[in-house]
């Protein structure tokens, strides 16, 4: 039986807080959105244990300024209670949504955005639903509104194609903040912005199935060589 709560210090934090819900946008292939309001109870502690992560060397060198930084492995095995509040939610997340008994992980893990990092437009493969969440947006970019922010880029998505169907013309930019956290089809294919700030932009995701699948989801992503 999953947990109601977690203890995170001195507090029992619940999961899934009375009277949470959340916003759905689509229908064929639905984008679904929910905010945190308790986010000063566990972000700091659990942006400090993903820095110090991203300092250790075997770590540093999970690098990829367009794959999105720096990448932090297997959050769901983390010995720490905030990243373990943070995968209930998730969880918690599929299952008020999806209405799915037992979702399962098949990867999860951080993304440390320093300046200049970005993720190129892709889709996640082994999966059926994916989350992201917000932790640490970083700096703004007075010259770029859109600097660091999280898009859609799918043609099947009618809000990416506002001047002719099944065209991407307008990526769909959610809006975010602190504490957000994004569950859509794992084959919707998004991006991230380059990222200008000189502070740390921090995110969690997680691949989920109703089913495991046996193999690695740590299979190296191969770009097309022309």
């Amino acid at each position: 039986m999953e947990a109601s709560s977690i203890r995170v210090g001195a507090r029992e934090i619940p999961v899934w807080p009375e009277g949470q819900g959340f916003k759905v946008r689509g229908r064929e292939a639905p984008i679904l959105r929910t905010s945190f309001g308790d986010i000063a109870d566990y972000h700091p502690g659990l942006s400090a244990h993903v820095l110090g992560m991203a300092r250790e060397p075997r770590h540093a060198a999970q690098y990829g300024r367009s794959l999105g930084g720096t990448k932090l492995y297997h959050l769901d095995q983390w010995d720490c209670p905030e990243a373990q509040l943070l995968n209930a939610r998730a969880l918690a997340f599929c299952r008020a949504a999806l209405h799915l008994t037992e979702p399962v992980i098949d990867i999860a893990w951080a993304n440390v955005y320093r300046k200049g990092d970005y993720i190129v437009p892709h889709s996640h493969t082994r999966s059926t639903f994916s989350l992201v969440y917000f932790l640490e947006d970083g700096d703004s970019d007075p010259d770029d509104a859109n600097a660091g922010r999280f898009c859609f880029v799918d043609p099947r998505l009618p809000d990416c194609c506002l001047v002719e169907d099944a065209r991407m013309t307008n990526p769909l930019m959610p809006m975010t903040r602190p504490g957000t956290m994004l569950l859509f089809p794992s084959h919707l294919v998004h991006s991230v912005n380059p990222y200008g700030g000189e502070r740390p932009r921090i995110t969690a995701s997680w691949n989920i199935n109703s089913q495991p699948i046996a193999g690695s989801a740590l299979d190296p992503f191969r770009p097309a060589q022309a």
